[in-house]
């Protein structure tokens, strides 16, 4: 069996009732990737998520599927190339495998129980986002959703108006400029990997989100 396929054998065992995204108002992390066997998020991403988070919101302290039945606690050390052959691969599955289709909507959905969410997308999470989305009434979502992309990859453009979004992207990031059509709302002095780490990125994205909550 194929490591994707032992993957999505996992995702389909899940629990529902063990889902991590139960708050009311959640902040989180969606990426494509970079090890199949855990959905850690890094030192740098978790202390991102705690310095942008606003004080009633509960931030997720896993990638997808978050869900308490897959790992999430233990840090991996991947390359940098291992990570870009594993978000590739994320990328191709989320929209042609239906297996993979199928866990995102059984994943993403304990979202649409919420009030508010804040979705940080990083490269092909907005892919995935945008599938997810597919499936859902346009303009007929239940909660509000605030969605910042960081040097997004994704085959369909996020338009629609019953979201806000925002749009990062770095000068030196070729992979979102040639493989994404969404406009950059800012464009800042990043690579495709380094946006959560940066100060200015953290600043811009923290301000954003108090300023939309007083439109």
């Amino acid at each position: 069996m194929s490591k994707m396929k032992k993957y999505l054998a996992k995702l389909d065992a899940l629990s529902p009732d063990q889902t991590l995204l139960k708050s009311s108002k959640a902040l989180l992390f969606l990426s494509g990737s970079s090890h199949l066997e855990s959905a850690s998020l890094t030192a740098g991403q978790l202390e991102f998520l705690e310095q942008i988070c606003p004080s009633d919101f509960s931030a997720v302290a896993s990638n997808f599927p978050f869900n308490l039945g897959f790992e999430h606690g233990r840090q991996t050390q991947v390359s940098l190339l291992n990570a870009s052959i594993s978000n590739i691969r994320y990328y191709w599955q989320t929209l042609y495998n239906s297996c993979f289709q199928k866990a995102l909507q059984q994943h993403l959905s304990p979202l649409l129980n919420a009030e508010e969410a804040v979705i940080i997308c990083k490269s092909s999470g907005l892919n995935m986002l945008t599938q997810w989305l597919e499936g859902l009434g346009e303009e007929n979502l239940p909660i509000r959703l605030r969605v910042i992309a960081l040097g997004p990859v994704s085959r369909r453009l996020l338009n629609r108006k019953d979201i806000d979004l925002l749009v990062i992207k770095g000068t030196k990031d070729i992979y979102s400029r040639f493989l994404d059509g969404h406009p950059a709302d800012v464009m800042v002095d990043s690579n495709h990997f380094d946006y959560e780490y940066r100060e200015d990125v953290k600043g811009l994205v923290h301000d954003w989100i108090r300023k939309s909550d007083k439109d």
